[in-house]
C-alpha cells in the first residue's frame, strides 16, 4: 500500500477516507456518545457540517456502504447553508435515514462576535435551534457541539447535558476520549491514521465533510469548491423557478441569460 504524506492533498480524498473507515472498523466499534461497551474499544466519529451538506451526504453514503454509523452535527445559524431550505432539509433526512445520528452544531456568533453571553439566553437559543432541526428532519438530537470551539473558549457552557443533548464541549466529556480533528483541511496535531494504529480505549474523531473531495485539492480549493457549488445551485434555482411559472422564454434574453440556460 502506498503511503500518503501527512497533510498532502491526496490525504483528504474520498478514496482515502474510505480506506481510513475500513482501518478504523478493524480496531473500533462505531458508537454514539455514551453508548460505548465497556470492554470494547470504540470511536465516536463526528462530522461538523460547516459548509456543505452535499459533501456530508457523500461521506454518509460511504460510511453506510461499510455498515458504519457516524454522528452529524448540523448548523441552524450557519452562513453557508440553510436547514429550512427543502433541499437541505431533505439531505439531512436522508443522512438520518442511512442510520446516522444527528446533533446540533451551535454557533455562539448569534450573540455577537465579542459579546459576553448570558447562560440562560444561550440555553434558550439552543433549545430553539434543537426544535428547528428536529422539526425539519424528524430526528431526535442526541448531542451538540459548539462551532469554532477554540475561538469561543471563554464562553462555552460546561454542563454535560444541555436541552437533553450530550455537550461535547464539556471538559468531563472531552476527557473521556483521545481526540483527533481535520480542522481547516489539515491534521494540525495528530494524524488520524497514526492515531488509529495506537491503543486507545475511547477515540473521538472529528471530520468536516467539505475537506474530503473526490480528487486531491488544496484546502483553499476545497473551500472554493463548496462556495462555488452553492452559488451555482442558487443560480440554477432562480432559472428553474422562472421556467416553472412560464416566464423564462419571454424574458430570458431581456435580463441577460444566454442560450446555455435554455
Amino acid at each position: 500500500m502506498t503511503l500518503i504524506d501527512q497533510n498532502s492533498d491526496a490525504e483528504f480524498t474520498e478514496a482515502n477516507y474510505q480506506r481510513l473507515l475500513i482501518l478504523a472498523a478493524e480496531h473500533y466499534d462505531f458508537c454514539d456518545y455514551g453508548q460505548e461497551v465497556s470492554d470494547r474499544r470504540s470511536v465516536a466519529w463526528r462530522h461538523d457540517v460547516d459548509y456543505s451538506p452535499h459533501r456530508a451526504l457523500a461521506l454518509a453514503r460511504l460510511e453506510h456502504a461499510q455498515g458504519l454509523r457516524c454522528i452529524y452535527h448540523g448548523l441552524v445559524a450557519g452562513r453557508y447553508y440553510n436547514v429550512l431550505e427543502p433541499e437541505i432539509a431533505e439531505i439531512f433526512r436522508f443522512i438520518v435515514g442511512l442510520g446516522h445520528s444527528l446533533g446540533l452544531h451551535f454557533d455562539l456568533d448569534v450573540f455577537g462576535e465579542q459579546a459576553t453571553v448570558d447562560i440562560d439566553a444561550v440555553v434558550q437559543r439552543i433549545a430553539l435551534e434543537k426544535k428547528i432541526l428536529e422539526s425539519v428532519t424528524g430526528a431526535q438530537l442526541r448531542s451538540m457541539s459548539f462551532h469554532n470551539y477554540g475561538l469561543n473558549q471563554g464562553r462555552l457552557l460546561e454542563q454535560e447535558s444541555i436541552c437533553g443533548m450530550t455537550n461535547i464541549a464539556a471538559t468531563s466529556v472531552r476527557n473521556r476520549y483521545k481526540y483527533v480533528s481535520d480542522s481547516n483541511g489539515i491534521w494540525r496535531f495528530d494524524r488520524l491514521e497514526d492515531v488509529l494504529g495506537q491503543d486507545h480505549r475511547r477515540l473521538h474523531v472529528l471530520t468536516h465533510p467539505e475537506w474530503w473531495t473526490p480528487t486531491p485539492m488544496s484546502p483553499v480549493d476545497r473551500l472554493d469548491r463548496c462556495i462555488a457549488g452553492r452559488a451555482q445551485s442558487g443560480r440554477s434555482l432562480y432559472v428553474g423557478l422562472m421556467k416553472r411559472d412560464g416566464r423564462y422564454a419571454d424574458i430570458a434574453a431581456r435580463i441577460g441569460f444566454g442560450d446555455i440556460e435554455a
